[in-house]
């Protein structure tokens, strides 16, 4: 009889086990698998087999479990779910109804490997299934207490195993291997995504503060031009007569960036902190490389000075030089002095930066903190993540916004994907599917991606007027613009309506103010003013909130108070606003989204001056949100 009992809670511990199993396949891939299904079936066939042998041997007082080593390192949960089971006995517990991991003491200790199925059953191994915890269940103060731990333990506890294609070499080992292993390979493809979009906002710049990078940019032939200005580089300057901080601090500071662009996907170099050693400059100095190739191609490329702006095929006459901006200067402080400005922030990241984040979590602290190291910062911000964000460490904010996996380290990370894309197949993979888990385990209430709250911002341009409304033309206008929404409603998960307001943090118009000889020059032919205002009257519609691709349409309504007179000497600082758009969200993480869109703007400034020209603005934008439920 008591075989029998033992045979019974055995396949009962089996089967548990198998459906966890098809549970994690399902969360994982939000499918239910046949093949998956099938694979586990024939497992649970093979395991209660095994283990009924192993109860009947038992039974019969046949000590064939006498030289397994039982797993003792299990969670206090653990044990206090085996009181009162008698030894060598399995306790009964059921499955989680959602998907569930084990506690963070528990999961972060290696798990030995067996050498048959029997050994993984030993009689006083505790069912795993006992031990589990409900990610969902929990609220959301225990959830990222368990998270914490569970993350500090993984990254303190674990060592490299096997997996299934061989030898798997965590992120904090790579400096050091000579296996030539995948995971420690450069990571080129976002890195050159983060290079491009670096360029991009150089660019930008250069096009949004200046009227005459602009216009050299779109008039002549482009590529004749671009050739003239690579040949027309004066290599035997050294002053390329720019002011003193362009040529010291910000090449510099550029170099830094471009620096830390390929130290945050080099796996050889990316958890490294300062230390004199030769991994670590060996990492810089690679990083150095890129810096210099970036360098080049900013001044003598086709996505640089030369061909954005045409510097070197023409002379200008710049604070009573005559000049055409070229010269070694810039080509040699970008990697030199980044190369020195990177090794200035490693250091105080370690010793200064490190030391306060200790002392506050706080999300404003913790970018005040950065301008201790803003290159980092800034090169953390151009792959979308937290300006205070470090691949070496766990640095997590305390607020509203931050979800428990915002502060994952690199090893952490990249161990998920592992874990992700090759199974569970022992050690560190159980403890990576299990952050994993903890990560991507979605709220208890709501449906679909995103969430209750959004904080996002967007950037604009329109390069061509409108005259439903105004009539003023050949208007140049350029928003960027921080906006919140909140759900007001949804219904039947078919569509829901935001409330969204935005705060027009920089906006840019430009008009022309034609003007004839004397008086004309190349340089009075246009006027651009800035300013700043909000748009309190704001909604947006959203359709299909349960897809990833999720199409809106959206209207504002609100003010911008400019620094000077718009469109007219006889016109206003203060210009109202209305707009109204489409565009589409595209959810690239569960509470992370992309938006392109379109907006018809109509400025004006309601009578209350002289004159009120108006403009309607055609501006195309793109923008990127984070989405939040609190207390869900």
């Amino acid at each position: 009889m008591r075989s029998n009992q033992k045979e019974l809670r055995c396949g009962k511990a089996a089967t548990a086990i198998t459906i966890e199993q098809q549970a994690i396949y399902i969360s994982q891939t939000g499918k239910w698998s046949p093949i998956k299904h099938a694979a586990g079936a024939l497992a649970l066939v093979a395991v209660s087999l095994s283990c009924a042998a192993s109860a009947r041997a038992q039974a019969n007082n046949l000590d064939l479990l006498a030289s397994s080593s039982p797993v003792v390192n299990v969670a206090d949960a653990t044990k206090q779910s085996a009181v009162g089971a008698p030894r060598g006995e399995l306790p009964e517990a059921p499955l989680p109804a959602t998907f569930a991991i084990a506690p963070a003491s528990a999961v972060a200790r290696p798990i030995q490997e067996s050498s048959s199925v029997s050994d993984s059953l030993a009689p006083d191994a505790p069912d795993t299934a006992a031990s589990t915890v409900a990610i969902a269940g929990l609220s959301p103060a225990a959830r990222k207490a368990h998270f914490d731990q569970l993350e500090s333990d993984f990254e303190s506890g674990l060592e490299p195993t096997n997996s299934l294609r061989g030898s798997y070499v965590q992120l904090k080992d790579c400096p050091d291997d000579q296996t030539h292993a995948r995971e420690c390979r450069m990571h080129w493809k976002p890195m050159i995504i983060s290079s491009l979009v670096f360029n991009a906002f150089d660019n930008g710049g250069n096009l949004y503060t200046g009227f005459w990078y602009r216009w050299e940019t779109m008039h002549g032939k482009w590529w004749d031009r671009y050739i003239n200005s690579a040949a027309g580089w004066r290599w035997d300057k050294w002053k390329d007569d720019n002011p003193f901080t362009d040529d010291y601090i910000a090449h510099p500071m550029m170099g830094a960036i471009t620096n830390n662009i390929w130290i945050q996907n080099d796996p050889k170099g990316m958890t490294l902190e300062f230390g004199n050693n030769w991994p670590y400059w060996r990492s810089r100095l690679r990083a150095t490389a890129w810096s210099t190739f970036y360098s080049f191609e900013w001044k003598l490329g086709p996505l640089g000075e030369a061909g954005i702006g045409h510097n070197g095929d023409h002379i200008i006459l710049d604070r009573g030089l005559i000049t055409t901006e070229t010269g070694w200067v810039e080509l040699v402080t970008t990697p030199a002095g980044g190369f020195g400005w990177n090794i200035g922030e490693d250091y105080l990241d370690k010793h200064a930066i490190r030391a306060l984040e200790e002392k506050s979590r706080n999300p404003i602290l913790l970018t005040m903190y950065q301008f201790l190291a803003p290159s980092k910062g800034f090169a953390n911000i151009l792959r979308f993540r937290a300006p205070w964000y470090r691949d070496s460490r766990i640095v997590k904010a305390n607020s509203f916004w931050s979800d428990p996996g915002d502060g994952l380290s690199a090893s952490t990370q990249d161990a998920m994907k592992h874990a992700t894309a090759y199974g569970n197949d022992g050690g560190t993979m159980p403890a990576a599917a299990a952050v994993r888990a903890a990560v991507l385990s979605p709220s208890s209430t709501w449906r679909g991606p995103g969430g209750r709250h959004e904080f996002g911002a967007w950037w604009g341009m329109s390069l061509m007027s409108g005259h439903i409304w105004g009539y003023e033309g050949d208007v140049k206008y350029m928003p960027i613009d921080l906006r919140y929404s909140y759900e007001l409603h949804r219904h039947n998960n078919a569509w829901a309506l935001r409330y969204s307001p935005e705060l027009t943090a920089l906006s840019m118009i430009d008009w022309a103010t034609p003007s004839k000889p004397p008086v004309a020059t190349l340089y009075n032919q246009r006027k651009r003013v800035y300013g700043s205002g909000l748009s309190p009257v704001g909604f947006q519609w959203d359709f299909l909130p349960l897809k990833t691709v999720q199409p809106f349409f959206s209207g504002d309504g609100g003010f911008i108070y400019f620094m000077d007179r718009v469109l007219s000497p006889q016109g206003s600082q203060w210009m109202y606003t209305v707009d109204y758009g489409a565009g589409i969200n595209v959810f690239r993480h569960r509470n992370q989204a992309w938006t392109i869109g379109y907006r018809y703007q109509h400025l004006s400034n309601g009578n209350i001056s002289l004159h009120n020209p108006g403009t309607d603005a055609n501006t195309f934008y793109v923008g990127v949100s984070r989405f939040h439920n609190k207390g869900e």
